[in-house]
Protein backbone atom coordinates (compact mmCIF):
# COMPACT_ATOMS: atom_id res chain seq x y z
CA UNK A 1 0.00 0.00 0.00
CA UNK A 2 1.37 3.18 -1.28
CA UNK A 3 2.11 6.43 1.83
CA UNK A 4 -0.48 8.38 0.13
CA UNK A 5 -3.40 5.40 0.18
CA UNK A 6 -2.45 4.48 4.26
CA UNK A 7 -2.37 8.44 5.05
CA UNK A 8 -6.50 8.53 3.46
CA UNK A 9 -7.15 5.42 5.14
CA UNK A 10 -5.61 7.27 8.49
CA UNK A 11 -7.88 9.76 8.00
CA UNK A 12 -11.22 7.80 7.03
CA UNK A 13 -10.68 5.95 10.20
CA UNK A 14 -9.32 9.01 12.31
CA UNK A 15 -12.76 10.57 11.03
CA UNK A 16 -15.20 7.92 11.76
CA UNK A 17 -14.14 7.77 15.32
CA UNK A 18 -14.33 11.69 15.60
CA UNK A 19 -17.92 11.67 14.76
CA UNK A 20 -18.43 8.51 16.58
CA UNK A 21 -17.22 10.61 19.88
CA UNK A 22 -18.97 13.72 19.07
CA UNK A 23 -21.72 11.72 18.95
CA UNK A 24 -21.40 10.03 22.05
CA UNK A 25 -20.62 13.19 23.65
CA UNK A 26 -23.73 15.09 22.56
CA UNK A 27 -25.72 12.34 23.88
CA UNK A 28 -28.29 13.51 26.93
CA UNK A 29 -27.16 11.67 29.57
CA UNK A 30 -30.49 10.53 31.63
CA UNK A 31 -30.25 10.33 35.44
CA UNK A 32 -32.46 7.65 37.28
CA UNK A 33 -34.82 8.61 39.10
CA UNK A 34 -35.78 7.18 42.69
CA UNK A 35 -38.92 7.23 44.84
CA UNK A 36 -40.09 5.86 48.28
CA UNK A 37 -44.15 5.12 49.45
CA UNK A 38 -44.94 7.59 52.09
CA UNK A 39 -48.50 7.29 53.83
CA UNK A 40 -47.90 8.74 57.01
CA UNK A 41 -51.25 9.43 58.61
CA UNK A 42 -52.66 13.09 59.22
CA UNK A 43 -52.62 14.13 62.92
CA UNK A 44 -51.03 12.71 65.92
CA UNK A 45 -51.07 8.64 66.58
CA UNK A 46 -54.07 7.40 68.81
CA UNK A 47 -52.99 6.89 72.22
CA UNK A 48 -53.06 2.48 73.22
CA UNK A 49 -53.59 1.26 76.30
CA UNK A 50 -53.65 -2.45 74.93
CA UNK A 51 -51.25 -4.94 75.60
CA UNK A 52 -50.83 -7.07 72.93
CA UNK A 53 -47.93 -6.79 70.99
CA UNK A 54 -47.95 -7.46 67.08
CA UNK A 55 -45.21 -8.12 64.99
CA UNK A 56 -45.35 -7.49 61.54
CA UNK A 57 -42.76 -9.45 59.36
CA UNK A 58 -41.51 -8.79 56.39
CA UNK A 59 -43.77 -8.78 53.12
CA UNK A 60 -43.18 -11.34 50.54
CA UNK A 61 -43.45 -9.48 47.17
CA UNK A 62 -44.42 -11.57 43.81
CA UNK A 63 -41.13 -12.08 41.95
CA UNK A 64 -42.75 -10.02 39.25
CA UNK A 65 -42.32 -6.94 40.72
CA UNK A 66 -39.79 -7.69 43.54
CA UNK A 67 -36.95 -5.26 42.31
CA UNK A 68 -36.85 -2.12 42.13
CA UNK A 69 -37.65 -0.86 38.79
CA UNK A 70 -40.98 0.04 38.35
CA UNK A 71 -42.96 -2.19 36.11
CA UNK A 72 -45.60 -1.59 33.90
CA UNK A 73 -48.02 -3.48 32.49
CA UNK A 74 -48.71 -2.79 28.42
CA UNK A 75 -51.29 -5.07 27.35
CA UNK A 76 -53.27 -8.42 28.61
CA UNK A 77 -49.83 -10.57 28.37
CA UNK A 78 -47.59 -7.69 27.93
CA UNK A 79 -45.14 -6.22 30.96
CA UNK A 80 -41.71 -4.43 31.22
CA UNK A 81 -39.72 -2.89 33.47
CA UNK A 82 -38.34 0.50 33.70
CA UNK A 83 -34.30 0.82 34.13
CA UNK A 84 -34.97 4.47 34.97
CA UNK A 85 -37.16 4.62 37.36
CA UNK A 86 -37.12 2.45 40.54
CA UNK A 87 -37.87 2.63 44.67
CA UNK A 88 -35.40 4.27 46.64
CA UNK A 89 -35.07 0.92 48.31
CA UNK A 90 -36.55 -3.09 47.40
CA UNK A 91 -40.43 -2.56 47.51
CA UNK A 92 -40.73 -5.20 50.36
CA UNK A 93 -38.47 -3.79 52.93
CA UNK A 94 -40.38 -0.33 52.41
CA UNK A 95 -43.52 -1.53 51.61
CA UNK A 96 -42.95 -3.39 55.68
CA UNK A 97 -41.60 0.12 56.61
CA UNK A 98 -45.12 1.79 55.74
CA UNK A 99 -47.37 -1.26 57.53
CA UNK A 100 -45.57 -1.03 60.56
CA UNK A 101 -45.63 2.83 61.36
CA UNK A 102 -49.22 2.88 60.17
CA UNK A 103 -50.27 0.53 62.39
CA UNK A 104 -48.25 1.53 65.29
CA UNK A 105 -50.49 4.47 64.62
CA UNK A 106 -53.57 3.27 65.18
CA UNK A 107 -53.35 2.55 68.94
CA UNK A 108 -54.67 -0.91 68.81
CA UNK A 109 -51.80 -2.50 69.73
CA UNK A 110 -49.20 -1.91 72.43
CA UNK A 111 -46.19 -2.13 70.84
CA UNK A 112 -45.94 -2.64 66.47
CA UNK A 113 -42.12 -4.70 66.04
CA UNK A 114 -40.32 -5.95 62.94
CA UNK A 115 -38.39 -9.34 63.26
CA UNK A 116 -36.01 -8.21 65.31
CA UNK A 117 -37.55 -6.73 68.19
CA UNK A 118 -36.83 -8.74 70.80
CA UNK A 119 -40.61 -8.63 73.12
CA UNK A 120 -42.90 -11.28 73.09
CA UNK A 121 -45.31 -10.88 70.82
CA UNK A 122 -48.54 -11.56 70.70
CA UNK A 123 -49.64 -11.59 67.41
CA UNK A 124 -48.27 -11.50 64.02
CA UNK A 125 -49.18 -9.63 60.48
CA UNK A 126 -47.70 -11.40 57.49
CA UNK A 127 -48.62 -10.74 53.91
CA UNK A 128 -47.81 -10.77 50.01
CA UNK A 129 -47.85 -7.99 47.96
CA UNK A 130 -49.42 -9.83 44.49
CA UNK A 131 -49.37 -6.31 42.47
CA UNK A 132 -47.46 -3.51 42.32
CA UNK A 133 -47.41 -2.23 38.38
CA UNK A 134 -48.33 1.22 36.20
CA UNK A 135 -51.29 0.16 34.03
CA UNK A 136 -50.74 1.47 30.74
CA UNK A 137 -52.32 -0.83 28.96
CA UNK A 138 -55.89 1.04 28.35
CA UNK A 139 -57.49 -1.83 28.06
CA UNK A 140 -60.80 -1.10 27.00
CA UNK A 141 -60.04 2.34 26.57
CA UNK A 142 -59.78 2.57 30.43
CA UNK A 143 -57.47 5.19 31.94
CA UNK A 144 -54.02 4.45 32.61
CA UNK A 145 -54.14 3.38 36.60
CA UNK A 146 -51.79 2.72 39.47
CA UNK A 147 -52.07 -1.00 41.15
CA UNK A 148 -51.38 -2.29 44.39
CA UNK A 149 -53.07 -5.29 45.85
CA UNK A 150 -51.77 -6.91 49.32
CA UNK A 151 -53.02 -9.97 51.07
CA UNK A 152 -52.72 -9.61 54.84
CA UNK A 153 -52.79 -12.93 57.42
CA UNK A 154 -53.65 -11.97 61.16
CA UNK A 155 -52.74 -14.63 63.40
CA UNK A 156 -52.44 -14.79 66.98
CA UNK A 157 -50.08 -16.52 69.03
CA UNK A 158 -49.94 -17.43 72.70
CA UNK A 159 -48.75 -20.19 74.31
CA UNK A 160 -47.11 -21.47 71.32
CA UNK A 161 -49.87 -21.97 69.32
CA UNK A 162 -51.08 -20.09 66.32
CA UNK A 163 -54.48 -19.50 65.17
CA UNK A 164 -55.71 -17.74 62.18
CA UNK A 165 -58.02 -14.62 62.94
CA UNK A 166 -58.73 -13.73 59.40
CA UNK A 167 -57.21 -13.51 55.92
CA UNK A 168 -58.00 -10.92 53.13
CA UNK A 169 -57.04 -9.57 49.75
CA UNK A 170 -56.78 -5.83 49.31
CA UNK A 171 -56.55 -4.48 45.88
CA UNK A 172 -56.46 -0.87 44.37
CA UNK A 173 -56.50 0.26 40.90
CA UNK A 174 -56.56 4.25 41.15
CA UNK A 175 -56.46 6.33 37.86
CA UNK A 176 -53.86 8.63 37.08
CA UNK A 177 -53.42 11.68 35.03
CA UNK A 178 -50.39 10.72 32.92
CA UNK A 179 -47.58 7.98 32.91
CA UNK A 180 -45.00 10.35 34.92
CA UNK A 181 -43.61 8.33 37.73
CA UNK A 182 -43.94 10.73 40.44
CA UNK A 183 -47.48 10.62 39.69
CA UNK A 184 -47.62 6.84 39.55
CA UNK A 185 -45.69 7.04 42.83
CA UNK A 186 -48.75 8.74 44.02
CA UNK A 187 -50.78 7.01 42.93
CA UNK A 188 -49.24 4.05 45.08
CA UNK A 189 -49.32 6.08 48.00
CA UNK A 190 -53.20 6.68 47.35
CA UNK A 191 -53.82 3.09 47.23
CA UNK A 192 -51.61 1.99 49.93
CA UNK A 193 -53.17 4.37 52.43
CA UNK A 194 -56.69 3.18 51.59
CA UNK A 195 -55.60 -0.44 51.77
CA UNK A 196 -53.83 0.15 55.41
CA UNK A 197 -57.51 2.28 56.38
CA UNK A 198 -59.00 -0.72 55.33
CA UNK A 199 -56.89 -3.37 57.61
CA UNK A 200 -57.44 -0.73 60.07
CA UNK A 201 -61.11 -1.10 60.37
CA UNK A 202 -61.24 -5.02 60.15
CA UNK A 203 -58.34 -5.19 62.89
CA UNK A 204 -61.02 -2.49 64.85
CA UNK A 205 -63.81 -5.08 64.83
CA UNK A 206 -61.27 -8.07 65.87
CA UNK A 207 -61.25 -9.35 69.51
CA UNK A 208 -57.33 -7.78 70.10
CA UNK A 209 -56.19 -8.76 73.94
CA UNK A 210 -52.98 -9.59 75.29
Amino acid sequence: MSHKKSLSVLLVVSLALFVLFAGCMSRKYVEKGTFVLDVSRNGAASPSDSTAILRVRTLRVSPRYEGKSFVYRTSDLGYESDYYNEFFSPPDTMMTEEVRDWLQGSGLFGEVVDYTGQLEHTHVLEGEVIDLYGDYSERGGARSKAVLGVEFRFIQEIDAESKLIFQRRYRKAIPVASTAPDVLVQGWNDALRKILTELEADLRETPVSG
